[in-house]
């Protein structure tokens, strides 16, 4: 009997610790997919680091041009992100070469992603800076960092003009050289004023062909129009800046510009600005400068797409909006309840061994 007991009670204290430890193990999240530096295949011994909130939390070294990992082989041969529960769903940002890619993630416990990564210039610098800022000095002559600590980060600095450009509505040629060097500052709005790309001089803009570029364009795209936006995002403004395809060393700058009325309706919220992945049907957030001051928004882009202004509804109010009503959790379908896992096994063996010391004393 007494040995009985003092299983029950080594078990209990097992389970717990396990349910009051610094939180239930989780699986990692596994990345691969391709990765190119300034639209070329990244070379063998690139490293691609993953972070959430500005920690590190996995990283991977290639082995093959042009990519890192293969969801065909097994876990080891991938990106694994490695974070606690209560991290699902926060966003990862990932380096290559110790540069912020434009696309990002979000965590999921045990999940399987495809993700493409990619970044301008002809390398990083290899410093993997992961609490602030990420110094690029392999072609585009870029410092500066992508922070980490939420959705206002400070984007790398591109070239800036030495004048004001003349600032054209909806379309402007772009004078280029034969290797599509930007030979003068280009900058285009939307008709409404909202949205403006600025090319400066001595950017490389080639076409979807790898051509020079001739002509960019940046009109507003009718909210019929826009992309459905991830749950809980708002949607304020979506541009589409063109030619689709269109490729830029160093990254162009992409600003939104508000009215006081426009900037009151964020209120609380962090505006962001998310670019639209045709190839994977998804929206991807990229790092971002907002200045409440001027109520502008800015972005740097390597490419052009569709990209918008959003911001996320806060957590408290996606809640109830989830729930019916404050303070009232709606079961998700995630992770299983271990610690009450953990207690019912407890029980059960339990008694078992309470009817087996039982059946001995009877007999």
């Amino acid at each position: 009997m007494r040995q009985g007991i003092t299983l029950i009670l080594l078990l209990g204290l097992v389970a717990g610790a396990a349910a009051a430890g610094e939180g239930t193990p989780t699986l990692p999240h596994g990345f691969s997919g391709g990765v190119t530096i300034g639209g070329s295949p990244a070379p063998v011994g690139t490293v691609i680091t993953a972070t959430i909130g500005g920690t590190e939390c996995g990283s991977f070294q290639t082995t093959e041009t042009g990519e890192y990992g293969n969801p065909g082989r097994s876990v080891g041969d991938r990106l694994l992100v490695k974070a606690t529960a209560d991290q699902s769903g926060e966003t990862i940002t990932f380096y290559v070469d110790g540069v912020a890619a434009q696309e990002t993630s979000v965590f999921a416990i045990g999940g399987g992603t495809v993700l493409d990564l990619s970044i301008p210039g002809s390398g990083g610098s290899g410093n993997t800076d992961n609490t602030g800022g990420s110094d690029n000095t392999g072609g585009s002559g870029n410092t500066g960092g992508t922070g980490s600590t939420g959705n206002t980060v400070t984007a790398r600095e591109s070239a800036a003009p030495t004048a004001a450009p003349e600032v054209q509505t909806g379309q402007a040629s772009l004078a280029t050289s034969a290797s599509g060097e930007v030979l003068e500052t280009v900058a285009v709005r939307t008709a409404g004023g909202t949205g403006t790309v600025t090319i400066p001089e001595g950017t490389t803009a080639l076409d979807a062909g790898g051509n020079p570029l001739g002509e960019v364009t940046c009109r507003e795209v009718a909210p019929a129009e826009v992309p459905a936006a991830p749950p809980g995002t708002t949607v304020a403004v979506a541009l589409n800046c063109g030619p689709a395809g269109a490729t830029f060393d160093p990254p162009v700058v992409l600003t939104y510009t508000l009215s006081a009325e426009e900037w009151a309706e964020i209120g609380s919220a962090t505006p962001k600005v998310i670019w639209y992945n045709p190839g994977t049907g998804k929206w991807q957030e990229i790092p971002a400068t907002v200045d409440p001051a001027a109520r502008t928004i800015t972005a740097e882009v390597a490419h052009f797409s569709i990209y918008a202004l959003a911001w996320t509804v806060p957590a408290t109010t996606a809640e109830a909006q989830q729930t019916g009503s404050p303070g009232t959790p709606t079961p998700t379908g995630g992770e299983p309840p271990w610690p009450f896992i953990g207690i019912g096994a407890v029980i059960l063996i339990g008694a078992t061994i309470g009817g087996f010391v039982y059946l001995r004393k009877k007999d």
